[in-house]
């Protein structure tokens, strides 16, 4: 229970800290805050331009907030930026290695992949090797059931970091 405590007391240290160094212009708080805000409205309304400038903008000031590269990832993947995305949740794992909705995620969007890779497997063997052709078309076929769920998604980010570096 003080672990808990202590994981959720420190993204509070932490913008206590930014709004402390702040010296000129609105607190880094009261900034990530509305920027937080913006976002995922954004998301909700399925703005995902301005989703993905503000996700942007806050893993740069908060590099070490899990959850906003998690929502990042999951703008890519609806703005079907799949390599964008799996960076996006690899940042993810890096600072929550245990982080078991950008594991899944990461492998909806690698399986997504793979599917794709193998259809374009199929149609360039066409003509050419048609053994290959099955065995591509196959592959797609078994891999893209498997890739059917849907990316979960993640209550909204607390602004800070989450975890040391």
């Amino acid at each position: 229970m003080a672990n808990g405590m202590m994981r959720a007391a420190l993204p509070c240290v932490a913008l206590l800290a930014l709004a402390g160094c702040a010296t000129t212009g609105a607190p880094p708080l009261k900034n990530a805050l509305a920027q937080q805000e913006r976002a995922e409205q954004a998301y909700a309304a399925g703005n995902l331009a301005q989703a993905r400038a503000d996700y942007q903008a806050l893993t740069r000031a908060l590099p070490l907030n899990a959850d906003y590269w998690f929502r990042l990832g999951n703008v890519y993947v609806r703005m079907d930026q799949p390599d964008e995305a799996a960076d996006a949740y690899g940042h993810v794992l890096q600072r929550e290695p245990k982080h078991a909705k950008a594991w899944h995620n990461l492998g909806i969007v690698r399986l997504r992949q793979a599917a794709a890779a193998f259809t374009q497997g199929a149609s360039s063997a066409e003509g050419i090797d048609a053994g290959l052709q099955k065995e591509n078309a196959d592959m797609a076929h078994g891999i893209a059931r498997l890739g059917t769920s849907a990316p979960v998604e993640q209550a909204p980010a607390a602004p800070g970091p989450e975890h040391g570096p």
